[in-house]
């Protein structure tokens, strides 16, 4: 049986570094490995699938950079 060493605390550390990248690698992989199924249970996988979505991913993690910036502008104003 395959053991997989995972190391909760690298993670974790992660995910508080830099939540943004987090969310987009992992979203990206998911999508990734989703393509992958439904072309093996479908059997017309095309490479033009795997560029739209590494596009897809791209936007949302630079909407999400944006919203976290505008989010952050917003609230340093009100404490103003």
């Amino acid at each position: 049986m395959l053991s997989l060493h995972f190391n909760k605390e690298v993670f974790i550390n992660a995910l508080k570094a830099n939540k943004n990248m987090v969310t987009y690698l992992s979203t990206t992989v998911a999508l990734m490995l989703t393509l992958i199924m439904h072309g093996l249970i479908q059997g017309n996988l095309k490479p033009e699938f795997f560029m739209y979505a590494f596009i897809v991913s791209i936007a949302f993690y630079i909407w999400a950079v944006a919203d976290q910036k505008y989010r952050q502008q917003k609230q340093n104003n009100s404490k103003e």
